[in-house]
């Protein structure tokens, strides 16, 4: 689906709104929020060089919790 809303956003030069609606045509039954996904997605493929993505902290850079995901998927040393 994704390399569907490149092909609309590159060759066909839709509009993001109007990639979104086409996809519900090519794939009739998918959420909306899934085709909306898919969209973005294809839009960071074709518009390279945004502005980028706010990093967000994972807890396992916290060594507290990184431990615990450690002993709670039994990962032994």
């Amino acid at each position: 689906m994704i390399d569907k809303a490149v092909f609309l956003l590159r060759q066909v030069r839709v509009s993001r709104q109007e990639a979104v609606h086409a996809l519900a045509v090519y794939f009739p039954g998918t959420a909306f929020e899934d085709r909306l996904r898919c969209v973005h997605e294809a839009w960071d493929i074709v518009r390279p060089g945004g502005a980028p993505a706010e990093s967000v902290r994972s807890e396992v850079s916290d060594a507290r919790y990184f431990a615990a995901a450690h002993e709670r998927h039994a990962f032994n040393d």
